[in-house]
């Protein structure tokens, strides 16, 4: 069966092989190079636009495909992880009403309710994999089970503070 969207048929395998790591060695190398400021002469723009020019070509003639597979694999999985440090972020959002995140107890629940729904839309559970099916089953299962014992807890009374200042 054929993907639905197949980027590297849109714009050809030469694009992630050779033009974007080109494109990310030299505006690596001419930041860095900028940076550092060793060029002393008035075109010193002009020579770490040349130098980064070349150490770009060298870097995709080596290792273009390579690096395309590494970068591929590095910004999918880090736009993973901060997708789910920002669902995160929007439950510890929803509940910052006047004083709700002052509770550790409820801060630790959204964050393992956050990592409970990352773990289960990647369908990893510890060290074992289960169906996509089978880990939200279990997701849910948790979720209903802490909003069962967050209905039902008892209430503590809470004392009245001594009033501040003596």
């Amino acid at each position: 069966m054929a993907p639905i969207f197949d980027p590297t048929a849109l714009l050809g395998l030469d694009f992630y092989g050779f033009l974007l790591p080109w494109i990310f060695s030299f505006a690596i190398v001419f930041g860095l190079l900028g940076k550092l400021n060793i060029f002393d002469s008035g075109n010193k723009k002009h020579i770490n636009m040349a130098l980064s020019f070349v150490i770009a070509f060298f870097v995709t003639a080596v290792g273009g495909p390579q690096l395309a597979a590494f970068f591929t694999s590095l910004f999918g999985g880090a736009a993973t992880y901060l997708a789910g440090i920002l669902v995160l972020l929007l439950f510890l959002a929803m509940v910052g009403k006047e004083g709700v995140l002052s509770e550790g107890k409820y801060v630790i629940i959204l964050i393992i309710i956050g990592v409970l729904l990352f773990l289960a839309s990647s369908s990893y559970f510890g060290v074992a994999y289960f169906s996509a099916y089978a880990s939200s089953v279990i997701f849910w299962l948790i979720v209903i089970i802490l909003a069962v014992y967050l209905i039902t807890k008892e209430e503590q009374e809470k004392k009245p503070k001594p009033p501040a200042g003596g």
